[in-house]
């Protein structure tokens, strides 16, 4: 995965509670709408979101002893 693209949104919900979800919907819009003018992707707050949800669909993963889909180890270990 080549650092300077953005990274995918995980259509995986395993782990994330529903209340999660709606939070990170609405931090994600509030990012698109009133967020910083385009950064770097390493800089983005959208990223840093889609980052920090890949993190802890990974960790439910291996809290329940699964292998992880590619995509969300890729996304995970970005940064």
């Amino acid at each position: 995965m080549n650092p300077d693209t953005p990274l995918p949104i995980l259509a995986d919900t395993t782990g994330l509670s529903r209340g999660y979800r709606f939070r990170w919907s609405l931090q994600y819009l509030g990012f698109s709408i009133f967020g910083p003018a385009d950064q770097r992707v390493e800089n983005s707050p959208k990223e840093r979101l889609k980052w920090e949800r890949a993190r802890r669909v990974l960790r439910a993963y291996e809290q329940a002893g699964k292998q992880a889909p590619a995509e969300v180890v890729e996304t995970a270990n970005r940064w």
